[in-house]
């Protein structure tokens, strides 16, 4: 059986046009701005930045609750374990955490995330023995950081335990 060719009533076979062409393209940015627009919003759950939270409150529920309380007392923190936890220095044997080193380890948190604690009184860091109690990383000025407080007493005062996690 031959082949017929299709042909245009004026006896001209029939190309793609500019316009073919150009709706073409125009459906396919279509599509390639549809998924990048809608891929992020589906990895989004899948984010660190979720756990940031969960991480924040366990690190103060750990420091608020036994590593800087004395056993069997939570959210009175040892004035001792406080001060050598400032410092970054041998806790005293009584005290719940380990060795000196950063406070991730200390804590029991992660090297991914960055974190700062500090014991904050009537709204300003706290002097504890001369030492400033503060420790970890410097808090970014820009960016996501997730605080959990908890009220604490030390030496007989309400303080305020800050724990930034970003």
């Amino acid at each position: 059986m031959p082949r017929r060719e299709r042909t245009s009533n004026d006896g001209r076979s029939r190309a793609q046009t500019t316009i073919d062409y150009a709706v073409g393209v125009g459906i396919f940015l279509l599509a390639i701005a549809w998924v990048v627009g809608t891929v992020p919003q589906i990895v989004q759950p899948f984010d660190d930045a979720q756990d940031q939270p969960l991480v924040a409150n366990r690190a103060a529920d750990r420091l608020a609750g036994g590593a800087l309380s004395p056993p069997g007392e939570q959210t009175v923190l040892d004035s001792e374990c406080t001060v050598a936890f400032f410092e970054n220095s041998t806790p005293p044997a009584d005290c719940q955490y380990g060795p000196p080193g950063p406070v991730e380890d200390v804590v029991g948190v992660d090297d991914t995330y960055d974190m700062n604690v500090t014991l904050l009184r009537d709204g300003s860091v706290a002097s504890l023995d001369g030492v400033a109690a503060t420790r970890g990383e410097p808090v970014p000025n820009s960016g996501q950081v997730v605080a959990a407080r908890r009220s604490v007493l030390v030496d007989g005062k309400l303080h305020q335990l800050l724990v930034r996690v970003w």
